[in-house]
């Protein structure tokens, strides 16, 4: 446990899930409880919490892909308790910890907020990616023929799946991925017959849907996985985040009526020996996961 100014700082454990997410309620994001235990079981150690008499006043949370990729998420500090250090702090504390076990290359999705922080920490841009918001679909027409109609996916397709999201990541999140598939309000394949060549989900949050990771190299394939997975939707409200570098994603989400909601840049810390591709995402998984 490290001291600064009566403020804690210390490993995030099961009973800080709750003053977690009241701390997410209050800066608006859309993650859920189950989100915050999902980044406690996947790395028991390399989540962190700040307190001050027993109240949270901030997190960092952290996931490591393949040994070779990891991600830091869910930086959050109490509005009321910025700009005193905490968030700096809490930066140190996971890095210290994951260049401990070794890491060398840490990426994570910077809000304009965090950005300095994260650049005088040494983290470089990457690219840029933007937050969509916009309605589910309850009237998009049939695709026609088969092989431009998603399909739910089957056990049988999670080998496909998995090494379509590592060629898009550069790195396997097997664990991640079929942790949020669980937690899923669909999950889709594409094509419907044949082998698959793209998949994507649409999950519940807090404030609203969130239609990612969509990862499909094919348009024609991402189109057909984005118009069912809106249709799945309804009339609900649905976040979609989008690399500015996908042309074709960005014309898509345009296309479905969604506006701009905020700008994102992934940001890199060590050398770049993870290849990400951008132009096979249509929707990331999450800006606290990758």
């Amino acid at each position: 446990m490290t001291l600064m100014n009566d403020v804690s700082f210390r490993q995030m454990m099961e009973d800080d899930l709750e003053g977690a997410d009241e701390l997410r309620r209050l800066v608006g994001w859309n993650q859920t409880l189950g989100d915050w235990r999902r980044f406690l079981t996947l790395s028991p150690d390399g989540c962190f919490v700040a307190t001050k008499n027993r109240i949270l006043l901030g997190t960092v949370t952290s996931i490591t892909y393949d040994q070779t990729l990891s991600w830091i998420g869910m930086m959050l500090v109490h509005p009321e308790h910025r700009r005193q250090g905490i968030g700096r702090q809490l930066m140190g504390q996971v890095l210290t910890y994951l260049q401990g076990r070794g890491a060398k290359c840490i990426k994570l999705d910077a809000t304009p907020l965090g950005f300095h922080l994260y650049e005088q920490l040494g983290f470089i841009p990457e690219w840029t990616l933007t937050r969509w918001q916009g309605q589910g679909n309850t009237h998009t027409p049939p695709l026609s023929g088969p092989s431009n109609v998603a399909r739910n996916l089957r056990d049988a397709d999670w080998e496909a799946v998995q090494e379509i999201d590592k060629s898009a990541l550069g790195v396997s999140r097997g664990s991640l991925v079929r942790s949020l598939a669980l937690n899923s309000r669909r999950v889709l394949v594409w094509p419907s017959e044949g082998r698959v060549a793209g998949w994507g989900l649409l999950r519940a949050g807090t404030n609203a849907d969130y239609l990612g990771p969509l990862v499909c190299c094919e348009n024609d394939g991402a189109s057909a996985l984005v118009r069912e997975l809106l249709v799945s939707a309804g009339n609900r409200l649905v976040f979609w985040d989008v690399p500015d570098g996908n042309e074709a994603a960005t014309s898509a989400v345009q296309q479905c009526g969604f506006t701009p909601v905020r700008p994102l840049t992934r940001m890199r810390l060590g050398p770049p020996i993870v290849k990400s591709d951008p132009q096979a995402q249509f929707a990331i998984a999450d800006p606290s996961a990758g």
